[in-house]
């Protein structure tokens, strides 16, 4: 429960029109839909819930129709906070799995090359989630984050007009290396390329440090995308 808890204060949402409620995830990963919708199935008791292909978005949808459910999601933090704090792994790692990732940079400091992973559990406008999910890493879970600050959302178009934003928006991050390995080992990723990213980077820093080898070991098998790093298809 606390992982579904955890998506849809995420990426989730709920709508209603007259007496019905539907509970719905629109996500680019199939494998994230996948779970979400399986994880609602079992909770209810049902089949895995259909997960459709919306081409024109290219986005993975999936709907859960259940009014008592989706009452109880609507609770907020404050009426769900005692099922989070039964299971805080879930709810962080629900979170993670819809706005998190990880974070890896390879830059310089001092001018000499510099390997840095972190976990960004979540990126969002709201303080009040981010501040919430912060004080469960930090009573439930033993694990230190902070704010980043990342700007204002992008212009979105909406029926031909251009929207700008007031908003501002904020990473939460785990940058502690130690803080770093206890996130992947007792919360994690239940998507597997961002597990198998986190696990690719801390192998690397602890076999190499945060110098010149380790960046050019990680750059050795991963190449930086528009949004994020790539496996190679081929690597020696």
């Amino acid at each position: 429960m606390s992982y579904v808890i955890g998506v849809y204060m995420g990426d989730g949402s709920i709508s209603r029109w007259r007496n019905r409620f539907s509970l719905r995830l629109s996500v680019k990963d199939k494998e994230f839909a996948d779970k979400f919708s399986s994880t609602c199935a079992q909770i209810l008791g049902k089949e895995p819930y259909s997960v459709r292909h919306v081409e024109d978005r290219d986005n993975y949808e999936t709907i859960v129709a259940n009014v008592s459910f989706c009452k109880f999601l609507a609770r907020g933090l404050l009426g769900l906070d005692r099922y989070v704090r039964e299971h805080p792994s879930g709810f962080v790692r629900g979170l993670a799995d819809s706005d998190g990732c990880p974070a890896v940079t390879t830059t310089k400091k001092r001018g000499k090359p510099w390997f840095f992973v972190q976990v960004v559990v979540a990126t969002s406008t709201s303080i009040r989630l981010l501040s919430y999910t912060r004080t469960i890493l930090r009573e439930c879970l033993g694990l230190k984050a902070t704010f980043v600050y990342k700007g204002k959302p992008r212009p979105s178009v909406y029926k031909d007009k251009l929207f700008n934003s007031k908003k501002r928006v904020f990473d939460l991050r785990i940058s502690r290396f130690g803080d770093v390995k206890r996130f992947s080992r007792i919360v994690g990723f239940d998507l597997a390329r961002k597990q198998e990213k986190l696990d690719a980077a801390i192998a690397v820093h602890e076999r190499f440090g945060s110098g010149q080898d380790a960046v050019e070991e990680w750059t050795r098998r991963w190449v930086r995308g528009k949004s994020e790093w790539i496996l190679k298809k081929s690597v020696d």
